[in-house]
């Protein structure tokens, strides 16, 4: 024989009348009472489900805020590794895949130079601040002066110990030798001009190419902006002396490098450092004739984090704002509902503190993890907010609506974790996954800002949780009680709930009108049509006129650079790593046809702007020294003649390379090539060259060219050719940003599909919400190209922001369009797609505008920071919050009306992750209250309970087995649970009087039919089983 099983007490059916007991404890208590261990098991499975276990949370929430505010705080402790935040930017590799050819191209040239980093190379722009010739003689006094200064006297302090750039410089110390030859030579000129003699004739600085001295010295790398003769000779009228010693008539900027070699971390920091100070020291006034400007990528990120802060106060203004707009919304939402308090102020308050901490939290933990921040995370703020307050905004929307009913604290926080964590779940979860793959992406800065976003909005997530839950609980405690709670409106807030309710209808209505879908789809197609073809037109460009504020001092360098200097002179750097046999006709024979290809091609300079030692080496080996070395001692010029060489027929060794390199004419070759001495005598091993072009001042152009000079490159492999260009990987920036921006953003929303499948269990609302954020971003992106915002790095972030926010207007909506909740504890049965959208509205709409409105109004300051990085945010933002309004409230709603209910009542899998059928929502019913009549008849249920324990205790098994179903009737598993099942039982068991009287059969029978009832509304077991723990109307 078994032992005796316990009948758990039943709670009894409560009518609409009943009353209100607010000292009542919480009805709601499946693991106590005197039930047995099943039922209390059983009771607990009721939570295992995804609404059950936040159900769970609420309660314990509303029981304990303290303890997890406490949980927050501790959390929230992260904030203080700000003081170890370090802003800065990567401009030139931070935002060039990390599988860039031109990372291949740079450690291929780093080889050659044996450097272990990448180059600090700082460009001096000298031009004459009357706007005249630099070549005039006290212009390039001034230069000489200013430039050996900077170079010689100039110095910066670091670790105690001041260090000046000719000590770093290494091994560039000569790179502006051009200028320094043409220095010496024009004073030595200039010298015997005014001195009434000659000029030498063994100098003729004739631009592009003077010969000083025999040697050949390209003019063309460093004066800019030239007008020139045919020749010099012969003094202009008009003209300066200037003229009889040069053909340039005038000369618009001098163009200088001060690059180093950052092979370490100290070396790194010096030359960083020395730049900013240079620029700095180019700022203030320090001639009167000629004016510097300094450029540089580590002063392009100084400039770029600069005017990241800037941007400080108007994101305080703008946060200012938005904690000003959700204290008008809570304000007014509590005057509503006739509950205005003090814990309204704190609603207003945990709104924005939660994504406040959640953003000074991230940017912490990133300061801890030794990252740095750069300008794109400064702008992750607005997102943060904008996620943040949507799903504060839900959360006040569910709680206030229930502040009338007369709930406890616990009952009522554990119903808004009911019905609005999944929802937030979703689109947090969902743009922690889309960040989170952004991170996967082969670009480091960009990899950098999704990783912090992602972080972020899980802490944001917790936080709401966490933080603004207890928030909830302290101000419900706050609210006095009131006898009316649990009744209707009065007075005006009546007749505004029925002005609602009404425009509601009526809107809803006309959703399902079947006219106006076919207006919206038709509207939509043109939406998608405009945003096609703006996509398809939006240009790939890096443009720094763009990128940098439009009052930084680096708009007029960058002015220079591309519209005078890389429009005559930008040269390709070409890198031969294999052995050169000068024996092997074939390979010679692919190496001069290599070069021919090179020189031919659109925009080149031709042969004479290359430098290409070979050229000169065969001149030397088949011709000698070009100039008699003794004449030029004694001031004459006697070129030898020589006859031009095919490079295709000439037949050259080795034999003659350390003469050739020893030569005073040609020694400077040597730091063009690596030479291994063989047991056959020198042999070089790998080499560099440049070819020059002009009239490259557009992007396109040199994008152009690089691809020309990589496809070249790849055609002779055998040549191991590589080529190098020090803008090659701001090329590279812009050939990948549509590659990685398609790709980054098609893995974004499927993943986004396959959460919203997770947690919305109909396929149609998947697949809806899939399309609608697709959608949006397609708006976003288009309309950007529209307002004529180039793809670059900035609308990148700009567009995975929009992919973000989008899945807050559209999420929300399918969601609650397939499970539509609204309360926990009464269901009703729902009629059509109507009825669905106004569920669906009444529980997300208003707070889907609030949301909008409070990101746009967070926003509204930087529209008064004239800069590109702002207002390219601003743009996004507003374009993602109209389309997301549009699409939330008006495009997707329609579009699910159109869908037959057979699609949208398909529910896949309700048991885990819903508890409601699809023909059916839940509304907030009001809390048990035991009245007089009702409580009578509970005692005497639970006194049938009692006898019927007490009557069969030592009964047979099968005697047990029928007192199991009235087990099962209470709370166990319902499946089993038929009528003539119930009636038999009934009959058998019920009958005796002296175990069940007529009162007890009544009950049960009323019971019976509740449930049965329940059954045929369409509720399955497991929503009939963990509902038991509430009362019921028939």
């Amino acid at each position: 024989m078994r032992p005796r099983k316990e009948i758990p007490l039943i709670e009894p059916s409560l009518g609409e009348s009943a009353e209100i007991d607010h000292g009542e404890e919480n009805p709601y208590r499946p693991l106590e009472g005197t039930g047995s261990r099943e039922t209390k098991f059983a009771s607990l499975c009721g939570y295992m489900t995804l609404r059950g276990l936040f159900q769970l949370m609420g309660r314990t929430v509303g029981a304990y805020p303290w303890a997890y505010i406490t949980v927050a705080t501790i959390l929230s402790l992260n904030s203080c590794g700000m003081y170890k935040m370090v802003l800065k930017d990567r401009i030139r590799d931070g935002y060039t895949p990390i599988n860039a050819p031109s990372r291949y191209e740079t450690d291929a040239i780093r080889e050659f130079w044996n450097s272990s980093g990448d180059p600090m190379m700082a460009i001096l722009l000298f031009i004459a601040k009357d706007g005249g010739s630099m070549h005039r003689k006290e212009h390039l006094d001034e230069t000489e002066r200013l430039y050996n200064y900077l170079n010689n006297n100039f110095s910066v302090t670091h670790a105690g110990k001041r260090w000046r750039f000719f000590e770093m410089c290494e091994p560039y110390c000569n790179i502006n030798k051009v200028f320094e030859m043409f220095k010496e030579a024009f004073d030595k000129q200039y010298s015997r001009v005014t001195d009434g003699q000659n000029a030498s004739q063994t100098t003729d600085l004739l631009f592009p190419v003077a010969d000083i001295n025999g040697y050949e010295v390209h003019l063309e790398r460093s004066f800019f902006g030239v007008k020139s003769r045919p020749q010099s000779g012969g003094k202009v009228a008009g003209k300066g002396i200037e003229t009889v010693i040069t053909n340039m008539d005038h000369v618009q900027v001098i163009l200088m490098l001060m690059r180093g070699d950052k092979s370490t971390r100290v070396q790194e920091e010096l030359l960083a450092k020395w730049e900013v100070a240079a620029y700095d020291f180019a700022l203030s006034d320090n001639s009167s004739l000629v004016e510097v400007q300094v450029v540089g990528t580590e002063i392009l990120d100084n400039e770029m984090i600069r005017d990241g802060r800037r941007m400080t106060p108007f994101f305080a203004a703008g946060f200012g704002f938005m904690i000003s707009f959700v204290s008008i919304c809570v304000f007014f939402s509590a005057v509503y509902y006739d509950e205005l308090d003090v814990g309204k102020i704190l609603c207003a308050i945990g709104a924005t503190l939660c994504p406040i901490l959640a953003i000074t939290s991230t940017y912490g933990i990133v300061s801890l993890l030794g990252f740095h921040v750069n300008s794109f995370m400064l702008v992750m703020p607005f997102l943060i907010m904008g996620i943040g307050v949507d799903d504060s905004f839900l959360m006040i929307h569910s709680w206030q609506r229930m502040s009338r009913c007369g709930y406890t604290v616990m009952q009522r926080l554990g119903m808004v974790y009911e019905e609005v964590g999944p929802s937030i779940t979703i689109t947090s979860l969902t743009n922690f996954l889309s960040f989170g793959i952004g991170a996967l992406t082969p670009t480091p800065e960009i990899r950098m800002f999704c990783f912090a976003t992602a972080m972020a909005t899980g802490l944001d997530y917790i936080f709401q949780l966490l933080l603004f839950g207890p928030v909830l609980a302290l101000a419900s405690h706050c609210e006095k009680p009131r006898e009316t709670k649990g009744k209707s409106h009065t007075g005006w807030r009546l007749k505004v709930e029925k002005c609602s309710e009404h425009v509601l209808k009526l809107y809803c209505k006309l959703l399902n009108n079947r006219l106006f879908n076919i207006l919206i789809i038709g509207a939509t197609v043109c939406y998608w049509y405009f945003g096609i073809i703006g996509l398809m037109n939006i240009q790939t460009r890096l443009d720094a006129v763009k990128i940098l504020p439009k009052n930084s001092p680096l708009q007029k360098p960058n002015h220079l650079l591309s519209n005078i200097v890389w429009a005559e002179y930008h040269p390709v750097t070409i890198l031969i790593n294999s052995p050169l046999d000068l024996n092997n006709q074939t390979q010679m024979h692919r190496f001069w046809k290599l070069v021919n290809e090179f020189e031919a091609l659109h925009h080149s300079k031709g042969p004479a702007s290359s430098l290409i030692w070979l050229r000169d080496y065969y001149r030397y080996y088949h011709y000698g020294e070009p100039y008699d070395i003794m004449s030029l001692l004694f001031g004459v010029k006697a070129q030898k003649k020589e006859d031009p060489i095919d490079p295709f027929v000439a037949n050259v060794t080795y034999s003659k390379l350390d003469t050739f390199l020893k030569s005073p004419f040609y020694k400077h070759w040597e730091q063009f090539m690596k030479i291994a001495n063989t047991s056959n005598g020198p042999v070089v091993t790998c080499f560099w060259m440049t070819v020059a072009y002009c009239n490259t001042s557009s992007w396109e152009t040199r994008i152009g060219l690089m691809e020309d000079w990589r496809a070249l490159s790849y055609r002779y492999k055998d040549l191991n050719a590589t080529v190098w260009e020090p803008n090659g990987m701001f090329v590279d920036q812009m050939l990948s940003l549509k590659s990685v921006a398609l790709q980054t953003g098609v893995l974004t929303l499927l993943c986004m599909a396959v959460v919203c499948a997770i947690f919305i269990p109909n396929p149609c609302s998947v697949i809806t919400a899939s399309i609608a954020i697709a959608s949006i971003s397609l708006g976003v992106l288009g309309f950007l190209s529209w307002w004529h915002f180039d793809l670059d790095p900035v609308v990148m972030a700009a567009v995975l922001m929009s992919i973000g926010m989008s899945v807050d207007f559209t999420a929300h909506v399918s969601y609650h369009y397939q499970e539509i909740v609204d309360g926990k504890i009464v269901k009703v049965r729902v009629n059509g797609a109507q009825e669905k959208l106004e569920h669906t509205l009444q529980a997300v709409g208003w707070p889907m505008i609030q949301a909008g409105v409070s990101t746009v109004v967070c926003i509204l300051p930087l529209l008064f920071l004239q800069s590109y990085s702002p207002s390219v945010f601003v743009a996004t933002i507003f374009l993602v919050v109209c389309w997301g309004v549009l699409h939330g409230l008006l495009v997707l709603p329609a579009f699910l009306c159109c869908l037959p209910d057979c699609l949208t009542n398909v529910n896949c899998y309700r048991i885990f992750f819903s508890t409601s059928s699809e023909k059916s929502c839940r509304l907030p019913g009001i809390p048990i209250k035991k009245s007089q009549s009702h409580q009578k008849s509970n005692d005497k249920l639970n006194g049938c309970h009692q006898k019927l324990n007490e009557e069969y205790e030592g009964q047979e098994d099968a005697e047990l087995e029928n007192i199991a179903d009235i087990k099962n009737f209470v709370g166990g598993d319902l499946n089993e649970l038929t009528d003539d099942k119930m009636k038999a039982f009934i009959k058998v068991k019920c009958q005796k009087d002296d175990v069940l009287d007529d009162g007890c059969k009544e009950l049960f029978e009323s019971n019976k039919v509740s449930f049965i009832d329940e059954v045929k509304a369409g509720l399955s077991p497991t929503d009939i089983c963990r509902n038991r723990n509430c009362t019921y109307t028939k």
